[in-house]
């Protein structure tokens, strides 16, 4: 059989494990809709795309017997994609590895706009290949990824729910009242890192991923990391306004007293993570906020669009982290597969983005998996 034209579909982990289960179950009929349904894929030039977090999701499971499973599955795969790691090792990349693929096309290219940014990236960044090449009969080897997995797992759960936390209540408040606020004494501080430890675990409970746990020690343990943070930036002498931005790689001239702290603490954030992607480039390039501004990566960009609507909800998930880090292949895909709550999310995105709609696919949302190849029928 010809393919006409190769597809590339993102299909979510939760749909993948459906396929899964019905693949091996007792009823005949169960397996023949797994089984026509890969079948239909593989007519329609469809590959099933992974990241690793749809293995880390698809891994990370209690049950050992459905982890077996679910691997032999995944061998039986006739047509698979996979982001290609930035440094061509063999296994599936993930949000990383594209970005790290973006900033190369900005730092070692010629690519400024996020068009040519896209442009530049998706001829070479899928490996392509049939299941039994990934998903290699090697026990040993899959038992080791599986704990892996099941930390990332749990560590997914973690992020979610401390970004989800506002002790105090100062995300919200802008940056020229913060400046005005009276410097904490000394002496006041431990009372202070007490109250905050304890507000930031009340609203971990509240607010963060219902199978999260330990949100006492992670409230102690954020609190203390806080404080040797303010120790370190006292140490470093001279004008605290100054040395706060320093310490976190953060450039004065790209914040404004109108800046939220909670908007100045996202540019810390991408300042560490964009020291650790140029370190990695090849060759490596040392990169600040300067020569790559927040708003130069448009996966960076989809991304943290995403995560700042997902911390409103009531209660986060740590399949948000997922989430976000799956959706910025819409803009290198034929489709990205996504839940009612992503699907929503996404399309606020593009209400309120509109210079991102033009690079964006297909996100589409499918409860029935056997109506998805229809989708993309040619």
């Amino acid at each position: 059989m010809t393919l006409a034209r190769p597809q590339f579909v993102v299909l979510d982990s939760a749909t993948l494990g459906n396929v899964s289960r019905d693949y091996w179950a007792a009823e005949k009929s169960s397996r023949d809709k797994a089984r026509a349904f890969l079948a239909r894929l593989q007519d329609f030039g469809i590959f099933v795309t992974f990241t690793v977090t749809h293995i880390i999701e698809l891994f990370a499971h209690g049950n050992e017997g459905v982890v077996r499973d679910r691997l032999k599955f995944l061998r039986t795969l006739p047509l698979i994609a996979w982001v290609r790691p930035y440094d061509d090792s063999w296994f599936p990349g993930g949000i990383p590895d594209l970005l790290r693929r973006e900033l190369h096309a900005v730092v070692h290219g010629a690519a400024r706009s996020w068009q040519e940014i896209v442009d530049t990236v998706r001829p070479g960044l899928w490996q392509t290949g049939v299941g039994s090449e990934m998903f290699v009969d090697n026990d040993k080897f899959w038992s080791t990824i599986k704990s892996v997995c099941d930390h990332h797992h749990d560590r997914q759960k973690y992020i979610a729910s401390v970004g989800r936390t506002d002790p105090g209540h100062m995300m919200d408040v802008k940056l020229g009242d913060a400046w005005r606020l009276p410097i904490r004494a000394k002496e006041d501080r431990e009372a202070y890192l007490h109250w905050f430890a304890e507000e930031m675990q009340q609203e971990l409970e509240s607010h963060g991923d219902k199978r999260f746990v330990g949100a006492r020690d992670a409230a102690i343990a954020f609190a203390k990391q806080m404080h040797q943070d303010i120790k370190k930036i006292q140490e470093r002498g001279g004008e605290p306004r100054q040395q706060i931005l320093e310490f976190y790689g953060i450039p004065a001239e790209s914040v404004s007293a109108e800046m939220t702290i909670g908007e100045v603490g996202e540019l810390g954030v991408y300042s560490e993570r964009l020291k650790i992607l140029s370190k990695a480039l090849r060759p490596p390039a040392d990169v600040t906020m300067r020569d790559v501004p927040p708003e130069t990566l448009p996966s960076y960009v989809l991304e943290q669009r995403l995560r700042s609507i997902q911390r409103t909800a009531q209660r986060v998930s740590g399949s948000d982290l997922g989430d976000s880090h799956m959706a910025p292949l819409v803009f290198y895909t034929h489709g990205v597969q996504v839940d009612r709550r992503t699907d929503e999310f996404l399309n606020q995105v593009r209400r309120n983005e509109p210079e991102l709609v033009p690079l964006m696919g297909r996100f589409f949302r499918c409860s029935e998996y056997s109506r998805i190849a229809e989708l993309f029928e040619q």
